[in-house]
């Protein structure tokens, strides 16, 4: 399965979700690794995997690097038309 990737700096994470589940599809299942500071977020199907990574070295709310893999590279341009990001 090739995964089209989106690169997303320092972002409001609720603000992306929202979009994702309105837009392309509801989250199924969450994952969370607590040692590494890292949230997975999982649509239906696989249309689409956030990931978010906290890589601050203080408490600052915004010092995430997330990355969105989408399983359609349309869903990956709409959304970057609308948020932004890198490929």
């Amino acid at each position: 399965m090739n995964l089209y990737r989106l690169y997303i700096g320092d972002a409001y994470e609720p603000d992306l979700l929202e979009w994702l589940c309105e837009h392309l599809s509801p989250v199924v299942f969450t994952t969370r690794a607590e040692g590494h500071y890292t949230d997975m977020y999982h649509g239906d199907h696989d249309l689409w995997i956030l990931d978010s990574q906290d890589v601050s070295d203080t408490s600052s709310q915004f010092d995430t690097i997330t990355v969105i893999h989408f399983l359609r590279k349309e869903d990956r341009l709409l959304f970057q038309l609308t948020f932004g990001g890198t490929c």
